[in-house]
């Protein structure tokens, strides 16, 4: 199981499975930072930035299966989809807040 922090300010909460070595899959929770104190987030080049970091940690966050099976390649879909919503969630109330 890998676990990473990118240090900065917001943290993104990415819950998912993950793939065990030995082919059984355990699920937990990974909290991966996405700095974005160097953004303005007013504008729209400052959230796509946001985004693409959110995008590089949900991919940290979930790592690619180096098996083949069915199962590991579902566990690794949905983390990521868990991650993803996850964090939309979370970059729509700092987008509102910068808003403010």
């Amino acid at each position: 199981m890998r676990k990473f922090v990118v240090p900065a300010l917001a943290a993104i909460s990415l819950a998912g499975a993950f793939a065990a070595p030995a082919a059984a899959a355990e699920t937990e929770t990974v909290t991966v930072k996405v700095g974005y104190s160097d953004l303005n987030l007013k504008t729209v080049a400052g959230k796509e930035a946001l985004e693409v970091r959110i995008a590089a940690a949900i991919k940290t966050a979930c790592a690619k299966p180096d098996t083949r099976s069915l199962k590991s390649a579902q566990a690794w879909q949905n983390c990521k989809d868990s991650a993803a919503s996850s964090a939309a969630e979370q970059l729509e109330k700092t987008i509102e807040f910068a808003s403010l």
